[in-house]
């Protein structure tokens, strides 16, 4: 038998089994730089995870450290794979891949890279990030260097002498620029010609060590706004490389956040980043948390502090899911421990540790209380900033949340709370399905949230929070969300095509992913805590149309009062986008119980943009249950259309009664030419392209196709 026969028919019988994993070993030639690792000969090893059958494969070398292997057909239900510099000849073994790995390197004490789950793309390069034995590695796209898309700042460092940045404790000293490549949202920082003073290290724990793209912790030469951002020294850029949700989950917690109203919520700003003259890809510039009047906004405590009234505040702390060093270790009265790192101060007498561990220790003993109805806990810890931070955890369903990357602070003196917040890490948002809360059956042990969620008190607050970010905020979500990705399309593109790994090439299918899990976790909770109904007149929020009503709007017209967001739509009664004696008039007529206004058209509309008719099957959740609204599967075919002002005629549906939300799955008949799951559409006309088959946009807010 030749060897190209040998190897089809290995290739063959490898399709004769099945594995747990889905890794699938593609037809067609794909390449290995051997640059760095300098083996004599290259193997490509790959197997299963528990049947007993691994394969070796001898590369071609085609010169300049680069080999090929070229697979006549595609191999399914692998596990993993590595490039060896292994005497094992070619052919199928009879044992699992792990075994396989494990003989090789630790039998034979022969070379190898890293074991890998990456998808293999046929025609590019699998090159290794050092030469050691078991380095880790990344498919690269030959021919073509990555580069910025120029469709966002750009910053660019360079370190003293191009030094690697190699720690998370050691600085670099390193010169920066950003140019705003047109944007002129956006002031230039520096020039090429005159950039700016910085130092620049790691930062992060698993994000530093997991990942080929990492983040970095920056302290620029002098206070600077960054754009559009506070002045400031101390800046972070966050790779999330770990955000298979085209980057939105960090995005979305920060701005659920702003909108519950915490007192602080860090900023940030998408910029692309060229380090050495390498581009790294796309980053979050994102302010980091510190005791400062613009971030966390508290009086700044001094290290080893004695006096006893000076240790009652600030404290900036982390509730951590690492042992540190400057660290306070106490049990809760679940016998879970909690790890308080003290951020501010960083170095503590003893007068500051026995202060600080007393008032977790006190904290903890009001909350594990039997009797829920003793609300003591809020002496120390305030409910109205915890219900907040809890809400906006909740709706990211970030089961991390409380155990690590927790933040709480509290003012100077001593009747001061323990105030919830700043949020920072979304990174294990979405991970789990989304009809549960975060403290049942969490992936991580939390600190206290479970037992604080037992007090009715609480679920009262709670509820008063929720109401007013379901009745303000939530509709606005998913036009947030199309913005932001539209301002990084390109960019996403340009960090797939330099980090193929980590790829969010697909952004818009990840989009949708992140906006059906969002959708899902609010629907989800408003089953629990409800859905506010909407009064006209009602102002103030307190349920009935009253003078009060009035004399609020009186007090904003005469300047006695400024709205915020929140009262300025309250107050606009009418809806013409003001504030004036019209909608006094309004309240006047209701207390009167003449001219009542009629209320405001709620049905769903649904527009569809496609060849032919589509069929449009829609359905609610009711209990837990779908609740079928317009036919069983495949639903009803479109026939009603309407054009809009750009001339556009869409295929049209709409649902008349008044639903919060509908569910839909835009099909041509037939299970077979349909798309996912579109979820959690509320009152209004909601724009789709759908091609018929499987893929379809939602162009509700113009986004880009």
């Amino acid at each position: 038998m030749t060897k190209k026969n040998t190897l089809i028919a290995l290739v063959l019988l490898a399709l004769t089994f099945f594995s747990a994993s889905a890794l699938d070993i593609p037809k067609g030639t794909f390449y290995f730089d051997n640059s760095l690792t300098k083996y004599s000969i290259v193997k490509f090893v790959f197997g299963s995870y528990s049947n007993p059958e691994s394969y070796v494969m001898t590369m071609t070398n085609e010169g300049d450290n680069l080999w090929s292997i070229t697979i006549p057909e595609t191999v399914t239900g692998m596990y993993r794979y590595c490039f060896a510099e292994t005497t094992i000849p070619d052919g199928m073994l009879n044992e699992t891949f792990p075994n396989l790995k494990d003989r090789i390197s630790n039998t034979r004490n022969e070379k190898r890279t890293a074991t890998c789950e990456l998808s293999i793309p046929v025609g590019w390069v699998f090159t290794p990030n050092s030469g050691n034995n078991w380095a880790s590695g990344s498919w690269q796209q030959p021919g073509e260097s990555t580069s910025y898309s120029g469709t966002l700042p750009v910053m660019f460092i360079n370190t003293d002498g191009g030094v690697p940045i190699t720690s998370k404790d050691e600085y670099v000293y390193a010169e920066y620029y950003i140019d705003n490549m047109g944007n002129d949202t956006f002031e230039n920082v520096g020039s090429k010609d005159a950039p700016e003073l910085m130092q620049i290290r790691g930062r992060g724990n698993y994000t530093w060590t997991a990942f080929d793209k990492k983040p970095y912790r920056l302290k620029l030469d002098s206070k600077t706004p960054l754009l559009g951002m506070k002045r400031n020294k101390h800046w972070a850029l966050l790779a999330h490389a770990d955000d298979n949700l085209s980057f939105l989950r960090n995005t979305v917690g920060f701005e659920v956040s702003r909108l519950m109203g915490l007192a602080w919520t860090p900023s940030q700003q998408p910029v692309e980043v060229v380090l050495n003259g390498d581009y790294i890809g796309l980053y979050m510039l994102t302010e980091i948390i510190r005791v400062e009047p613009d971030r966390v906004n508290i009086t700044e405590q001094a290290d080893y502090e004695t006096d006893r009234f000076s240790i009652t505040g600030g404290w900036l702390v982390e509730i951590d899911n690492y042992q540190e060093e400057e660290q306070i270790r106490t049990v809760e009265g679940n016998g879970k421990s909690i790890w308080s790192t003290y951020k501010s101060p960083e170095h503590l007498s003893d007068e500051q540790r026995t202060y600080l561990t007393g008032l977790i220790n006190t904290t903890n003993a009001a909350i594990y209380v039997s009797d829920k109805t003793n609300n003591n806990w809020e002496k120390y810890i305030d409910p109205d900033t915890l219900a907040c931070f809890y809400i906006t955890q909740e709706l990211l369903d970030d089961t991390e949340s409380f155990h690590g990357s927790c933040f709480w602070h509290k003012e100077n003196g001593d009747s001061t709370k323990i105030m919830f917040g700043p949020v920072w890490d979304f990174g294990n948002a979405f991970h789990r399905g989304t009809n549960r809360f975060i403290y049942d059956r969490p992936a991580f042990t939390q600190t206290w949230i479970g037992e604080i969620a037992k007090f009715p008190h609480f679920q009262e607050v709670v509820k008063k929070h929720w109401d007013r970010f379901a009745r303000f905020h939530y509709k606005k979500m998913d036009a947030f969300i199309n913005s932001f990705i539209n301002q990084i399309y390109q960019a996403v593109m340009s960090d797939a095509a330099r980090w193929p790994q980590y790829s969010n090439a697909d952004i818009l299918n990840d989009r949708e992913n992140f906006k059906n899990y969002f959708n899902n976790k609010y629907q989800w909770l408003a089953e629990q805590w409800g859905t506010p109904e909407t009064i006209t007149g009602d102002v103030n929020l307190d349920g009935i149309v009253s003078s009060v009503d009035i004399t609020i709007i009186y007090d904003i017209l005469l300047g006695n009062t400024v709205p915020d967001e929140e009262l300025a739509t309250a107050a606009d009664v009418s809806g013409d986008g003001i504030i004036s004696a019209v909608d006094i008039t309004i309240i006047y007529d209701i207390l009167l119980g003449t001219n009542v206004p009629p209320e405001p058209e709620t049905g769903i509309v649904i527009n569809v943009q496609c060849n032919v008719a589509p069929y449009l099957y829609s359905w609610i959740y009711v209990n837990g249950h779908n609740n079928v609204l317009n036919g069983n599967w495949p639903g009803t075919q479109m026939t009603e259309t309407t054009t809009t002002n750009d001339g556009i005629t869409w295929w049209t549906h709409r649902f008349d009664v008044e639903y919060d939300a509908i569910n839909i799955i835009l099909n041509a008949g037939n299970s077979r030419n349909q798309t996912s799951n579109i979820e959690g559409l509320t009152p209004g006309n909601h724009y789709f392209i759908y091609d018929g088959n499987k893929t379809y946009q939602d162009v509700t807010n113009q986004y880009v196709f």
